[in-house]
């Protein structure tokens, strides 16, 4: 069992996520505690009011809620009252039995896995303290409900080598894998065999994994603490489970520890500055007619670029991730000639830019891009035949990735 805790300032926030896809046949209510109605008669605004009332006891607090996650092994085959019974005797050693809480079970994986929704705000006013809860509270629960409930035990901590890149699978929402341990088993290989200098180019090669790293919004408690949630991805770059804190993870990959990575460069960087530079001059000396030429040809050659989020809100250059060298590298560090401005010149197209405030995002069969995500830029091509641009400044319909 992987357990998950994820403290939060609005009620509406983890209450309308599973609503809507209890709403959507994704999910549903299975069991409740501590509220006057049945689970079969309570409304949404029963729920609401039922956790704003006791959060109203308590002006100072602003994180007042709690949402947990509790992941299971497809091999535990687990009914819904067993389920309901783990839920208690979870939220008995968070010592939060006497509270109000929502259990949730959801189908939108193909491993079993339940949410509780909750208040920290106790009766008599007083917040619960989650300082340390994962590991104080939450970790003696887990290991003794695996126990107790005969569940397969989680294998996170049995994982001592590293695997490399070539053995490592990008997220896929239809995996039996606990998203959490995908996504670990990810940085952990990318902290130990990829070369990168700054936090875009470290996110450009989660995001060929289907993971992205984010700071938090200015103002918010991550930002102010140097926080880094990580968040699962489909290949649209489409949340597909709630952020997971960077300490909440084994491989605690935190600001901090990437910090020394930024400034202590590996052994043959430039070496690798220079492989690359190599390949996409031949791949440039092709004389490309189109941009789907250059980075067709690139990817032959172990090269994937990933263009920054159109959102403007964290403008950079693109940035290569070369699977040969296993280095990540903006365009602007390689040199003048091989920025988007410069490469787009070089094959006749011109760049065209958009205000920094648009988002806009390609399609295909109705399906849409992230604009808040990197996105790797073969992935978002226009198909071979089709119209549109073809061009780094503006959005493509999805292409046909080449086979390898």
């Amino acid at each position: 069992m992987v357990a998950r805790l994820e403290p939060v300032k609005s009620i509406s926030k983890p209450l309308s996520y599973n609503e809507e896809k209890v709403s959507q046949g994704e999910a549903e209510l299975i069991h409740l505690n501590n509220f006057l109605q049945s689970k079969n008669r309570l409304t949404y605004s029963e729920k609401i009011y039922r956790f704003q009332h006791l959060n109203e006891l308590n002006t100072r607090s602003k994180i007042k809620m709690l949402h947990a996650t509790l992941n299971f092994s497809p091999a535990d085959k687990l009914s819904n009252r067993q389920l309901s019974a783990i839920a208690d005797r979870y939220m008995e050693g968070l010592r939060m039995a006497n509270q109000p809480y929502l259990v949730y079970k959801h189908n939108d994986a193909r491993h079993p896995h339940i949410h509780i929704v909750t208040s920290l705000i106790r009766p008599d006013g007083s917040r619960i303290s989650t300082h340390r809860m994962a590991n104080r509270l939450s970790e003696p629960a887990r290991k003794a409900i695996e126990r107790e409930f005969q569940l397969t035990p989680s294998h996170r901590q049995k994982q001592s080598r590293i695997a490399f890149p070539d053995e490592v699978q990008k997220i896929n929402p239809a995996s039996t894998t606990p998203v959490s341990e995908s996504m670990d088993r990810i940085m952990a290989t990318v902290n130990r065999h990829f070369h990168f200098s700054n936090f875009h180019e470290y996110n450009a090669i989660l995001r060929a994994y289907n993971v992205t790293v984010e700071t938090g919004n200015p103002g918010s408690k991550t930002k102010r603490h140097n926080g880094l949630y990580y968040i699962a991805l489909d290949d649209r770059g489409n949340r597909i489970s709630p952020p997971v804190m960077a300490s909440q993870l084994p491989s605690r990959l935190t600001f901090s520890r990437l910090n020394e990575r930024f400034h202590h460069p590996a052994p043959g960087h430039l070496d690798n500055l220079s492989s690359i530079r190599e390949r996409i001059d031949w791949a440039l000396d092709q004389r490309p007619a189109t941009l789907r030429a250059l980075v067709s040809t690139l990817q032959g050659d172990g090269i994937e670029i990933i263009v920054p989020p159109r959102n403007g809100r964290n403008p950079h250059d693109h940035i290569f991730v070369d699977q040969r060298t296993r280095t990540a590298v903006t365009g602007t560090t390689l040199g003048p000639d091989y920025t988007t401005e410069a490469l787009a010149k070089t094959i006749n197209r011109g760049l065209r830019t958009t205000h920094a405030n648009q988002q806009v995002t390609p399609s295909v069969e109705g399906a849409r891009f992230n604009a808040n995500v990197p996105q790797v830029l073969s992935a978002i091509q226009t198909k071979p035949g089709s119209q549109g641009p073809d061009d780094f400044g503006l959005d493509q319909n999805l292409g046909f990735r080449r086979k390898r």
